[in-house]
């Protein structure tokens, strides 16, 4: 199987004044295809680096990025901007919605800003199923402010899904919510990639949401310490006594 994120000698740079930051130290690291990798490590491990490179946000500073087999070092900027809209999407620790807007209007701005020329319609359309892929289509016209933190990570998500990317990026998805919210949140993303095949990689530095990956890479110091198949991996469902917020959208 060809990875479908492949890095080699991966090293990232700050220089802060006269002092020189390494946040990533020349790490190599491969995922397949419908992987679940939960990256764990503490403030300032590496992590969140790697994810801005796997996300096109960033360049390392050596070392190369393969993005489906492309190195992407030698995609131009059109194609770079077309991997971020199109095969990418993220979810981030802040919610980073829009808050006198709707849940629908908020997952329907990939579109607004995209190079395809979309109706209306098919807006709505395509918006109101990646709500019910969230289990939020009954708070589709809810806007943000009258909605729980778990459910505004829900529309995060359904933004995330709008292109039906192959790889989920999710950057502290939980960092915000409470313990049960985040096992919702967790059945998602493992419902996202064990029935659509989606590629997820996770950001995080509690152990307890890294268990729900199948494979756990720990950073520390910019580097690669430990890589693991997780053979005692976690499965939000079942885990709550009732599950009906999924089921229901209210969380």
């Amino acid at each position: 199987m060809t990875a479908v994120i492949s890095v080699r000698n991966l090293s990232k740079t700050y220089h802060v004044g006269e002092h020189s930051v390494h946040a990533l130290r020349s790490i190599s690291l491969d995922v397949d295809p419908g992987e679940f990798v939960a990256v764990i490590g503490p403030s300032g491990s590496g992590k969140s680096t790697l994810m801005h490179i796997l996300g096109c946000l960033d360049q390392p500073t050596s070392g190369q990025y393969f993005l489906d087999g492309r190195d992407v070092s030698r995609l131009s900027d059109d194609e770079v901007s077309l991997v971020r809209n199109k095969q990418i999407g993220f979810v981030f620790q802040g919610f980073n919605l829009l808050t006198r807007t709707s849940a629908l209007e908020n997952v329907e701005l990939p579109l607004l800003y995209g190079t395809e020329n979309v109706t209306s319609a098919e807006r709505k359309k395509r918006a109101m199923a990646a709500l019910e892929a969230v289990g939020l289509e009954s708070r589709w016209d809810h806007h943000t402010n009258q909605l729980s933190g778990g459910q505004q990570q829900r529309v995060a998500i359904a933004r995330a899904l709008l292109n039906n990317p192959s790889i989920l990026l999710a950057d502290e998805p939980t960092g915000n919510l409470d313990s049960k919210t985040s096992i919702e949140v967790m059945e998602i993303f493992q419902s996202l990639q064990q029935e659509r095949g989606i590629t997820v990689v996770l950001i995080t530095h509690e152990m307890d949401v890294a268990q729900y990956g199948s494979r756990i890479v720990t950073f520390k110091d910019g580097n690669i310490v430990s890589d693991i198949d997780n053979e005692s991996r976690r499965h939000a469902t079942g885990e709550l006594e009732s599950f009906p917020a999924l089921a229901e959208g209210v969380a």
